[in-house]
């Protein structure tokens, strides 16, 4: 008799029966077990492997399609963009194309458009025998065996979530209770390695579960015991302190262009080869892949796992409105005024300073370290590792993460994941992707940890990590972003382009190199100068715009052969080719104004058009207090964030660092 039932019928009600099964928290009848059993021909009707369209048509109402179908369709007309202008372009580029192509990134042509079903049914099988598996680790209250492939499904989930994804993880009726999952992979993972000796591991699971507790939990819970912030903040010392441990940076900071076309050798393994990995004084600058591949909706991507480093600081800065200064003041406490250190090199020799000339106080050298000062916020540094309190499962607000919810948000950290995973191979991103990241009023704070204990740490003594002193200070940047390109550059016409092409077709394509910038690293690649910042006023408005307009003419001038791209072009250069771009040399510097409780300062600096990093030197003014150079990344919910580190250290080795978080005004 069923078997005399039409397809499509049988379909429907194979559709409803799953969707019915889902709303009860499982999955357990997706395909529907009894039907599938009945006979061959319904078998037939509502298999997956027969009947993609069926669980295509589930998946799209059970989870979210927009952001991965948005991302895919990006990614491909990225690729082919201005049709127009790749075909004057197509001999003439051929070569390299195809050479990206032979490294891995030609399925960025090949797929596009809307998901299939065929793609959504592997997907929803993936998810479903996830959610299955960590459901049971839930109520087996052991997650220590979590594969790495179902932390990414769920981080994926998060990052792709316009309202449907988050119904399985979080609430009621979640397949799975993710605040419960991640309390079990706190206490069984991250506080595990905690009070083991030295550094904890980074590995992919540990990164995909930090982003996790930060995507859903943010900077805590709003019932978070006393107890359980001081264990957090426990846990998370490692990750935000030591800065010579943990990656921050899709590249290695002192690379000012990429991809790379040839191996880089930093000059510190150059000299010291032997003692590179021996010496904790010297920093490790060797580019990296950090290529990991991943099945998402059936296609094999090539993607780089987000930064633990990013989410543990900004679990451990972060603060919502309201919280500014909500710190245990029993146990406040900072470096003294007294302290007296030199510029990095006392790092490896306490008195290497008396031979190089007057040593540095502690307020010369850390941006900001003035006790009794306005907008500090004092430490409550942990002795030891905290005994957990009995209390109920804490949850994020109502449930759900305020970063959770628009997956636009998380569009161009997508992006950055999928194009820059390692230095050589992958092409990385443009210019045009970081318009207006900085434009605007910022405010946040900056931390500095206890030189002694930073310098104890380099040494090896885990306990100067996790007992050392710390301290924020508040901080307001104005930026203004300015884009350059090469001086006198036109647009080719047509005609012109046919006739480079004819005349150089199998002359070797010239390296681009970037901006023409020979200053130190350590000063964003501008010229340094021993002089003080005296032409600085920043006394008014006024005079702050005159500056703001004086810094910049000296950034310009310090570029040899670029200039500034003219407001009325703007839009047409940046609606160019990537290969036109590239041509014209088209850039992006930050400059800007800031003040702290140590005073005013100018900012001035660059972005890395590959991966949206921004370099940018801090230096008071008009009287010269120390220069600082802050390197970061504005991510998903405007908040920009990263590291500072001291500018007399040569970037060969490991500076004094500290980390700091900006958000819109």
């Amino acid at each position: 008799m069923l078997d005399q039932i039409p397809s499509e019928i049988i379909s429907q009600i194979s559709y409803h029966l799953s969707l019915s099964a889902s709303s009860s928290s499982t999955f357990e009848d997706i395909p529907p077990t009894n039907l599938l059993l009945s006979c061959r021909t319904i078998h037939e009707a509502i298999s997956p492997s027969t009947n993609p369209r069926l669980y295509g048509k589930l998946f799209r109402a059970l989870f979210d399609t927009d952001a991965p179908e948005r991302r895919f369709q990006s990614a491909s007309t990225s690729s082919t963009r201005d049709e127009r202008q790749r075909q004057l372009l197509k001999e003439r580029r051929r070569r390299k194309r195809r050479k990206i192509n032979e490294e891995g990134d030609e399925d960025d042509e090949t797929y596009g458009d809307k998901l299939k079903a065929q793609e959504l049914t592997r997907e929803l099988k993936k998810r479903i025998g996830c959610l299955s598996r960590l459901r049971e680790m839930i109520e087996g209250k052991d997650v220590t065996d979590i594969v790495e492939g179902d932390l990414w499904t769920v981080y994926l989930m998060l990052i792709e979530n316009d309202g449907k994804n988050i119904e399985h993880l979080v609430g009621p009726k979640a397949t799975v209770n993710l605040p419960s999952f991640l309390e079990l992979y706190h206490e069984q993972h991250f506080l595990a390695a905690a009070v083991e000796p030295g550094y904890p591991a980074e590995t992919v699971g540990r990164s995909l579960a930090m982003w996790i507790a930060w995507l859903v939990g943010g900077s805590g819970p709003p019932d978070e015991t006393p107890e359980q912030r001081e264990e957090r903040m426990f846990v998370l010392r490692p990750y935000v302190f030591a800065a010579q441990q943990y990656p921050l940076y899709f590249a290695p900071w002192v690379l000012p262009d990429l991809p790379l076309t040839k191996p880089f050798l930093p000059s510190s393994i150059e000299l010291n080869q032997d003692n590179v990995h021996l010496n904790p004084f010297i920093a490790d600058l060797t580019p990296k892949s950090r290529s990991v591949v991943v099945e998402h909706f059936g296609r094999s991507l090539n993607l780089c796992p987000p930064f633990l480093a990013h989410a543990a600081i900004l679990r451990f800065f972060y603060r919502r409105l309201g919280e500014d200064g909500e710190l245990d003041s029993d146990n406040d406490s900072i470096m003294g005024a007294d302290t007296t250190i030199s510029p990095f090199m006392s790092l490896q020799n306490p008195n290497h300073h008396q031979a190089q000339g007057v040593p540095v106080r502690v307020n010369d050298l850390v941006d900001g370290i003035m006790p009794g000062t306005q907008g500090i916020i004092l430490s409550n540094p942990a002795s030891r590792a905290p005994t957990r309190p009995t209390s109920p499962t804490p949850t994020a607000r109502d449930g759900r993460g305020f970063l959770v919810g628009n997956s636009k948000l998380h569009d161009l950290d997508y992006q950055r994941l999928k194009s820059c995973f390692d230095p050589y191979a992958s092409k990385g991103l443009r210019s045009t992707n970081w318009r207006n990241s900085w434009e605007g009023c910022w405010e946040g704070t900056f931390s500095f940890f206890d030189f002694d204990a930073f310098r104890e740490m380099l040494a090896g003594h885990s306990r100067a990590l996790y007992e050392g002193p710390y301290g924020e200070q508040a901080q307001v940047w104005r930026l203004t972003e300015t884009y350059v390109r090469k001086e006198g550059w036109v647009r080719p016409t047509v005609e012109e382009e046919d006739e480079v092409d004819g005349e150089d077709e199998e002359e070797e394509e010239e390296e681009v190199k970037g901006l023409p910038l020979n200053g130190p690293i350590v000063n964003a690649g501008f010229p340094s100068t021993e002089q003080p910042n005296t032409y600085s006023n920043l006394a008014s408005a006024t005079a702050e715009a005159e500056t703001l307009r004086q810094t910049i003419q000296q950034q310009i001038e310090a570029i040899k052969g670029y200039e500034i791209v003219p407001t009325e072009e703007l839009e047409e250069m940046l609606e160019l080719s990537e290969e036109e771009q590239e041509e014209a040399g088209l850039e992006m510097l930050l400059t800007g104004t800031g003040h702290s409780a140590w005073g005013k300062f100018i900012l001035k600096g660059r972005v890395r058009n590959w991966d949206g990093m921004a370099s940018l030197v801090k230096e008071y003014a008009p009287d010269s207090r120390g220069k600082w150079i802050y390197r970061g990344y504005v991510l998903a919910g405007d908040i920009f964030v990263g590291r500072w580190r001291d500018t007399y250290t040569p970037e060969t080795f490991v500076g004094y660092e500290g980390t700091f978080i900006l958000n819109r005004r």
